[in-house]
């Protein structure tokens, strides 16, 4: 009977501990999304789920295996890694940041999605243009040697 106790009170340890790890890869999951402006719905599309089901992995109620993890990263446009390691002080550090209230949340505007379209295709086309200077680079340092 002790050994079962022994047994079954292990057991429950490992689902903490499970639970605990779900929840702090659902809260991570959460925050990145949010910092990102991307929409639970958007994800839960593009892994081809319901928002809900997408909802309970957020949430940690929902075991999440690393292909899981590493489709959501993709769609996040950061590794599975860096979620598992996310630390969301650097990113709300009440002591250095300027745009910050008084509870210490940063003001973190979303960009209406015609103005954000906008920027990416400009961030797009400046990148463009540093890769043709790149090889501009290469072209004339060949030349040289």
């Amino acid at each position: 009977m002790f050994l079962l106790v022994c047994i079954f009170t292990l057991s429950i340890n490992v689902d903490m501990e499970n639970l605990n790890k779900y929840q702090k890869i659902g809260d991570n999951l959460r925050k990145i999304r949010e910092i990102k402006g991307i929409k639970q719905e958007s994800v839960a599309k593009q892994l081809g789920i319901t928002t809900n089901g997408y909802g309970k992995i957020e949430r940690g109620e929902s075991a999440i295996k690393i292909d899981r993890l590493e489709q959501i990263a993709n769609i996040l446009g950061i590794s599975a890694m860096d979620i598992m390691q996310f630390d969301d002080s650097i990113i709300f550090n009440i002591n250095t940041m300027s745009n910050s209230a008084p509870n210490g949340i940063v003001n973190n505007y979303a960009l209406p999605t015609e103005e954000r379209d906008l920027l990416l295709a400009q961030i797009k086309s400046l990148n463009e243009v540093v890769d043709r200077q790149n090889k501009l680079i290469d072209l004339l340092m060949k030349k040289i040697h």
